[in-house]
């Protein structure tokens, strides 16, 4: 299957016209073997994306203005979503990608609001390491795709419209999620704690709350990707602060989410059950073909 999409990357890549339309570019990336699923994906891969993931796993050159928004890291600041991936400071001592996310994660992990809300630290170690995992298996397509593809394409210029592929929608809805933990799950006990006033102002729960960062509307353990809903982003002006749209994204948004911390990660045996889970978050090979044309065409 991935072979027939090369083939139609490579048909879809061969006559470069006038930049093409938003109306264009749900056919044109179609032709070029992308899926459906392509703007969760994408947002999922580059939501805690750092400037030095970039230049370890997709192009060393990577500069500060690299065209890669990403979830903001400071879940307090105004901004929720940031244009450019950042610096993020990973102790270039340490000779592995993996201990130097171990030591972000440790070194910041009694920051409020930093990168997550309501998680333990094992957790929290979990994601980035599923995340680096990730953008390895992603990086083996990137090399592929930078042999084939043109960055002025058509294709290019349509992933690359963030603003109208729902890659940009997608990430707000995963920096509500972060910064608000339930706030999508159509739980009203959760929801209206959010929405009275202590709420707004406090920005958390008590407990512990861990998040879907998959869009799959149910069921974590069974990620399809391609059937996810999409919510009405119509209905939403990003563009607004936070407490100005937050009754809206309840609504709007719900996925029902209501967190994995029913099975906290603080045993052996709890991690079997988180072990399969992050087993099945795995987006196969057509989903690293789409992330890694993105990120090819961001960089390039």
């Amino acid at each position: 299957m991935r072979m027939i999409g090369i083939i139609s990357f490579l048909v879809a890549i061969t006559a470069i016209t006038a930049v093409p339309t938003p109306n264009e570019c749900p056919r044109i990336m179609s032709d070029a073997g992308l899926t459906s699923g392509f703007a969760p994906m994408v947002a999922h891969s580059i939501h805690s994306l750092a400037l030095e993931d970039i230049r370890y796993y997709f192009k060393s050159d990577a500069t500060e203005e690299n065209g890669i928004p990403t979830v903001n890291f400071d879940l307090g600041a105004e901004k929720r979503v940031v244009p450019n991936a950042p610096l993020v400071g990973y102790d270039e001592d340490f000779s592995t990608i993996g201990m130097r996310s171990f030591d972000l994660v440790m070194r910041n992990m009694n920051r409020t609001g930093w990168g997550s809300r309501n998680q333990n630290i094992l957790v929290k170690l979990t994601h980035v390491l599923h995340m680096s995992e990730m953008w390895d298996s992603v990086a083996r397509s990137y090399k592929m795709i930078a042999r084939l593809l043109d960055p002025q394409s058509d294709i290019c210029a349509c992933v690359t419209d963030v603003e109208n592929n729902d890659v940009l929608n997608y990430l707000h809805f995963l920096a509500f999620k972060l910064r608000y933990p339930g706030i999508t799950s159509g739980n009203e006990t959760i929801t209206a704690r959010y929405l009275s006033k202590e709420g707004r102002a406090k920005r958390s729960m008590d407990e512990e709350y861990d998040y879907d960062y998959d869009f799959c509307w149910g069921d974590n353990s069974n990620i399809d990707y391609l059937r996810t809903p999409r919510p009405d982003f119509r209905k939403l002006d990003f563009d607004l602060g936070d407490l100005e749209i937050l009754e809206d994204v309840a609504k709007v948004m719900t996925d029902g989410d209501e967190g994995t911390a029913a099975v906290l990660l603080d045993s052996a045996d709890h991690w079997a059950w988180w072990r399969d889970m992050v087993k099945g978050l795995n987006m196969g090979e057509a989903g690293y073909y789409d992330i890694a044309v993105f990120m090819f065409c961001s960089l390039n």
